[in-house]
């Protein structure tokens, strides 16, 4: 049925168009839209908001990946020769198909930010769910993901909502109960990496080729170590050594902002292309995970807090 459901918004699409449209939704789990949410929370509004969506968004990525390489289920193409997705998102789609990362970091994202607020702003709510709803079906009618695929994603995402409000009350100001997550999250994420890396891989042959080249599908590990270190290190190093306040003038909330993207940039622009050419797929995959995030949490608020305290000297 799941197909049969697929192969019906394959026809709509052909018949009646869309496919630049939905691209486009889709693309949004990716954009700067996006990524300004939690950034510009944790830099300039609030940093607990911001460390809850973070911690959601790339943890839950990594829970992601790990249900990927466990359950290695292939794209809904490979299932219906009738099937044919769009050539471009195909193009971009990783490996497995189950669950669905787009809808995942979607949902961690807007659906983070809804739920964080939902006691102050229960508006919220709407937006943020019909963005999730759009970029969920847009990953059906692009005919990438199965309904199954991105209805876990989201299921999963909500449930991790409730467990980082629990953990991040749990740990309070407490700084040993901070360490103790620090300690225990490090540990989490490097035994996913290992089972990642080290578990074996299906080889079905179709066509005369392999569906998923094992090799490929083991470097996924190395984006999940990314994400999961990013969080951990990024979060423990800035509250140990920075500690930043979110209460500043509004033009040292602007000069944040300005810094903070200028440096993203830099990394999507200048450092992801010479990543690219000297380093091999797995340490890629580990640095495009890593360096974003981790500058986000750590690095920036380091480089505008040095700015701030020099100007005020």
């Amino acid at each position: 049925m799941d197909l049969d459901y697929l192969i019906f918004l394959q026809d709509l699409r052909n018949d009646f168009g869309g496919e630049s449209l939905f691209l486009a939704v889709s693309n949004l789990s990716k954009s700067a839209l996006t990524a300004a949410i939690p950034a510009i929370l944790f830099w300039c509004i609030n940093k607990y908001a911001g460390i809850f969506i973070l911690f959601n968004a790339e943890c839950g990525r990594v829970i992601n990946e790990l249900l990927k390489g466990t359950f290695c289920v292939y794209r809904p193409w490979f299932s219906n020769s009738e099937l044919i997705p769009s050539a471009e998102a195909m193009e971009k789609a990783s490996e497995y198909s189950f669950p669905s990362g787009h809808a995942q970091f979607t949902t961690a994202i807007y659906g983070g930010f809804a739920f964080f607020y939902r006691k102050i702003v229960p508006l919220l709510i709407i937006p943020c769910g019909l963005i999730i709803l759009l970029v969920v079906f847009s990953r059906n009618f692009l005919g990438v993901h199965t309904p199954q695929d991105v209805l876990a994603a989201v299921i999963y995402s909500i449930g991790l909502f409730f467990v980082a409000e629990k953990i991040f009350k749990w740990i309070g100001k407490d700084d040993e109960r901070k360490l103790i997550f620090f300690i225990v999250g490090l540990i989490t994420v490097v035994i996913i990496f290992l089972w990642l890396y080290f578990k074996p891989y299906p080889e079905d042959i179709l066509n005369g080729k392999v569906i998923v080249d094992p090799l490929t599908a083991r470097a996924d590990a190395f984006d999940a170590l990314g994400f999961g270190l990013s969080f951990f290190f990024g979060w423990f190093l800035e509250q140990k050594f920075i500690n930043f306040k979110t209460k500043v003038s509004n033009k040292d909330k602007l000069w944040r902002i300005i810094i903070g993207f200028a440096v993203l940039g830099v990394i999507s622009t200048i450092i992801y292309p010479l990543l690219k050419v000297f380093l091999n797929i797995e340490a890629y995959k580990f640095f495009k995970a890593f360096l974003p995030f981790f500058s986000i949490l750590f690095i920036i608020p380091l480089i505008f807090t040095k700015v701030e305290q020099k100007f005020k000297r």
